[in-house]
């Protein structure tokens, strides 16, 4: 299915995104991390600190810390915010946030019942699948997240919401992409199961979702970041925030733009 899924209202405009983004490079250009590899880059840094900032959550639950550069943008976006920080492996962490909870543990057995959740919200940068993830969200009473890995159809290591809303299914990541899915069972030799193409999983998404927002990118190119033409027939995509006429330092990094989300459940 050649469409951009949107569900819902978010509280902002195409205009204000791009009235924000000279507030945003400032800010970038002092991040703590010149060369996030295997991180967030420009495309998705934007987005993050441009809504949390817009959505001002009271407490953020960060899944997958990596070297600490998401932790940095978060505190930025909400200096007032409770930030608690979940990875099974804080060994290449970088940058510390001084009032931030840090937790070596997956979000499936983190207990938030001590918490108020009224205006939580998840920042999944984990690489799990996102309908296992919505499914806790819910269980363990949070309505809001965003998705930062939210591969197309045939890439990524994960299911994500966009895999979802075309039917794609999950084809089985190679043993190298593995990663965190190795990590959690302890076996990395195990073959990790696929899922099969179905459009049940789009149905099940439109009953439980408020709120479905894919990001727009920065600038669009004429590949994406694995060497595909990037078309709309094959990743369906937003205008982008700058056009082609724009000259911008940032654009070296519009590869890494993977549609991230925001989602609210109903």
């Amino acid at each position: 299915m050649s469409e951009v899924v949107s569900i819902g209202k978010v509280p902002w405009s195409d205009a204000d995104i791009r009235e924000s983004f000279a507030e945003f490079k400032a800010l970038y250009a002092k991040r703590p991390i010149e060369d996030n590899a295997s991180g967030m880059r420009a495309p998705h840094a934007f987005g993050t600190w441009f809504m949390l900032r817009a959505l001002q959550p009271d407490l953020i639950v960060e899944s997958g810390v990596w070297r600490g550069q998401g932790t940095w943008l978060i505190e930025h976006a909400c200096p007032e915010a409770e930030l608690i920080c979940l990875d099974i492996d804080f060994g290449p962490l970088s940058y510390r946030a001084p009032r931030a909870e840090y937790r070596e543990e997956d979000f499936q057995i983190v207990d938030f019942s001590d918490r108020d959740l009224g205006n939580a919200l998840c920042f999944f940068d984990d690489h799990q699948d996102a309908l296992m993830r919505l499914q806790q969200m819910r269980w363990k009473g949070f309505r809001r997240a965003i998705f930062e890995d939210n591969y197309p159809k045939h890439h990524g290591d994960c299911y994500s919401l966009k895999k979802m809303w075309g039917g794609h299914g999950l084809q089985p990541p190679e043993p190298a992409r593995q990663g965190w899915l190795s990590r959690l069972s302890g076996d990395a030799e195990a073959p990790k199961p696929g899922i099969a193409p179905n459009l049940t999983h789009r149905a099940e998404l439109m009953a439980q979702l408020a709120t479905y927002y894919e990001f727009p990118p920065l600038f669009r190119t004429e590949t994406t970041r694995w060497g595909d033409v990037w078309s709309d027939a094959e990743f369906p995509t937003k205008d982008p925030i700058l056009g082609p006429d724009v000259e911008d330092d940032l654009r070296a990094e519009a590869k890494f733009y993977t549609w991230m989300c925001l989602v609210a459940l109903r």
